[in-house]
């Protein structure tokens, strides 16, 4: 017989924010943008889905080539 005071809960978690912190989903609202409409107003969201800002061919080759002029 388990411990009358042990309980199973759901969690729940975003994947787009940088650290993993477990909420019960129990403690979730309709009221919560992460529940509803408004998850395509996170700034965590947005970043996830667009990534990081891509680099041009051409300004990574400057790059490079600033990187190997020598200093005299």
């Amino acid at each position: 017989m388990p411990c009358p005071f042990l309980e199973a809960v759901t969690m729940v978690y975003c994947r787009a924010y940088p650290v993993r912190k477990l909420i019960p989903s129990h403690m979730m609202t309709t009221a919560s943008p992460c529940m509803g409409e408004g998850y395509r107003g996170c700034p965590f969201f947005q970043e996830h889905v667009t990534g990081p800002e891509p680099v041009l061919p051409k300004e990574a080759e400057a790059a490079k080539q600033e990187d190997g002029k020598e200093v005299g």
